[in-house]
């Protein structure tokens, strides 16, 4: 499984699973994916890191959330499972059968499920926030059987702030069918999301994205509708990628040749955009001459 970004470097996860053939049959793919869409408050990245660690894990936490919030302390020679920290270099976590104490609630084993909540006003906040990351979405009308596009553009928004204005390039643009319902647009979304973030979209500009618009249109449909699948799995909305998911998965030994790196830092990158960041990517600056 040969992967490649803009440095010519295959990231290291994939090279580990390249190498020991990690996730590559299709039953251990969607084993993942349904691990991690049961941890919607845990980053993506980390929830994997879970699993290779420990594999069937229901809830994990560090010893202080354990000790605070649960009344519970890990087990004398419970051994912590290693995750990414933000901004820092990693954390350690504590998985339930590891701990004692208190008994545990058994709601919080339960996916949380936010169940058709996408309303206009969050479509549309969400929509606004994705300018600061070069992204524009423009709604169109056209018949059932188109969803959406994205292609490559080069224009020009202004950015305010308290004390001045400036000049952003927007490298992307999205087109959605208007006559989608808001949870099927944001589906839409995260789908030509998957096709930004993943550097499927030539776009040349867009320096800080890996490029990868040379792999093969099943391996990039492939990782885009792993990207929205795990996103509408974690907001609890409807998933259209999950027909095409199963398809493939059921019909097929093993999964294209695609980054799971890249997938999972895609769907953080895109939750993180839906939490509210709006800080303006600086690559997109305008360079006053």
């Amino acid at each position: 499984m040969e992967i490649m970004v803009h440095d010519n470097r295959i990231p290291e996860l994939d090279k580990l699973f390249e190498d020991v053939g990690t996730y590559r049959k299709s039953a251990e793919y969607r084993n993942l994916l349904d691990f991690i869409k049961r941890f919607p408050k845990m980053a993506p990245y980390n929830a994997m890191l879970v699993h290779i660690q420990k594999p069937g894990s229901q809830f994990v936490a560090s010893a202080h959330d354990w000790k605070v919030k649960y009344g519970r302390r890990p087990k004398v020679g419970a051994r912590p499972l290693v995750i990414l920290r933000p901004f820092g270099p990693v954390a350690f976590v504590f998985e339930l059968n590891d701990t004692e104490g208190a008994p545990f609630p058994e709601a919080l084993l339960e996916p949380f499920k936010a169940e058709g909540n996408i309303t206009e006003n969050k479509l549309e906040d969400f929509k606004s926030s994705l300018l600061y990351e070069g992204v524009t979405v423009v709604e169109q009308d056209y018949g059932t059987s188109m969803a959406g596009f994205v292609g490559p553009i080069e224009e020009t928004f202004k950015y305010k702030t308290m004390n001045k204005s400036e000049l952003f390039y927007v490298f992307f643009s999205i087109v959605v069918n208007r006559n989608l319902k808001p949870s099927e647009k944001m589906a839409t979304l995260f789908h030509e999301l998957g096709h930004v973030f993943c550097g499927h979209v030539y776009q040349p500009k867009a320096k800080w994205l890996p490029q990868r618009y040379f792999l093969s249109k099943n391996e990039k449909e492939f990782e885009a509708e792993s990207v929205s699948w795990l996103l509408c799995e974690r907001l609890g909305i409807v998933n259209p990628s999950s027909k095409y998911l199963s398809g493939y998965l059921d019909s097929n030994e093993e999964i294209p040749s695609i980054s799971i790196d890249l997938v999972l830092k895609t769907v953080g990158l895109i939750e993180s955009i839906m939490s509210g960041r709006k800080t303006l990517r600086k690559e997109l600056l305008v360079k006053k001459s």
